[in-house]
């Protein structure tokens, strides 16, 4: 039933993102407005039979529905049975539907900048009332000196992998917890957080061999060993230095899959792209954070991971999405 309704509606020109949001608050399609990259115009929620006989559901649904609109989300909901029953009504409703958003949004954007112009112009009178009688020249140094810094991209720190120049003689099956531990802690110093899977393939490597099942569960009874005395801290599944300082660190050319970066270090880039009153778009914002990370494209994965860490950046908070973008809160 959603492949059918995204198949009909993108042959009809629409740009449709699926399953749009973050873990209980996905929207089966977001209709993204071709005239303002990466901004939404409303969202498709496609309700089958198992909606209709669960009340449970149905309460949960519009308590998510209510989430959602208050982030600004306009939902447009459209139903198997009436889509099996009459197809081509359901898509001509939808298609109005979707038009009187576009509509809605450009009004609403247009009012925004009037109002921000407004904003601006009362703010400047009142400065110059403040300021007093100068000539338009010292005005204009004054406010040049608080203009919002340009932006300029941040440069991260290669990735740099540890190099292991320990002997190990015997197979890592039969070496003692505590060589092991100290090869293991020379990975997590200089690559912390280090996803799981780069630790095995990392150790691994020392002893010229690959990660097996049983290689994997000898690293992993060390690593357990090293948490409980306090080593290392283990944080899902990337593993961290003691105390340690976040780093920034670019992938470029490390092979290393983007689905192996660290909530926190996306955090960590987010937050600093914002900083000086920066704004972007959700999708260029994305774009911004792969580009810092050294990705050509922006996978699935990635898409994903960074959206997640956004939208936890909202729900606390910290930053706040408006017509100009998503930005810092002061």
């Amino acid at each position: 039933f959603e492949r059918e309704v995204f198949e009909e509606l993108s042959r009809r020109g629409l740009s449709l993102i699926p399953q749009v949001g973050a873990s209980g608050y996905r929207i089966d399609f977001g209709v993204l407005d071709k005239e303002a990259e990466g901004k939404f115009i409303c969202g498709i929620e496609c309700d089958g039979m198992s909606y209709h006989s669960s009340e449970t559901a149905r309460d949960r649904d519009r308590l998510r529905q209510q989430v959602l609109e208050g982030r600004g989300w306009e939902i447009h909901r459209v139903w198997s049975t009436d889509w099996f029953k009459d197809r081509n009504g359901q898509i001509e409703r939808l298609l109005n539907l979707i038009e009187q958003s576009r509509e809605r949004a450009k009004r609403e954007s247009e009012q925004e900048t009037e109002r921000q112009s407004f904003i601006e112009s009362e703010a400047e009178q009142q400065a110059r009332d403040f300021l007093g009688d100068l000539s338009e020249v010292e005005f204009s140094n004054i406010f040049e000196n608080i203009e919002q810094q340009e932006y300029v991209r941040p440069t991260p720190e290669p990735y740099q992998m540890a190099q292991i120049n320990v002997g190990v003689g015997f197979s890592i099956l039969e070496t003692n917890d505590q060589h092991i531990a100290k090869i293991l802690m020379a990975i997590i110093e200089q690559e912390f957080p280090i996803h799981v899977k780069e630790i095995f393939t990392r150790t691994a490597s020392v002893w010229g061999t690959t990660a097996g099942s049983r290689i994997q569960s000898r690293i992993m009874q060390v690593l357990r060993l090293m948490e409980r005395a306090k080593l290392i801290e283990i944080r899902g599944d990337f593993f961290w230095k003691i105390d340690g300082e976040l780093r920034l660190r670019s992938r470029n050319k490390t092979n290393i899959p983007a689905e192996r970066i660290a909530p926190e270090e996306i955090r960590e880039l987010i937050l600093l792209i914002l900083r000086d009153g920066h704004k972007f778009s959700k999708q260029n914002l994305i774009n911004e954070v792969r580009t810092i990370f050294g990705f050509s494209r922006t996978g699935a994965s990635l898409q994903q991971a960074i959206e997640n860490v956004i939208e936890n950046l909202l729900h606390e908070g910290l930053v706040g999405e408006g017509s100009t973008g998503i930005g810092l809160r002061t």
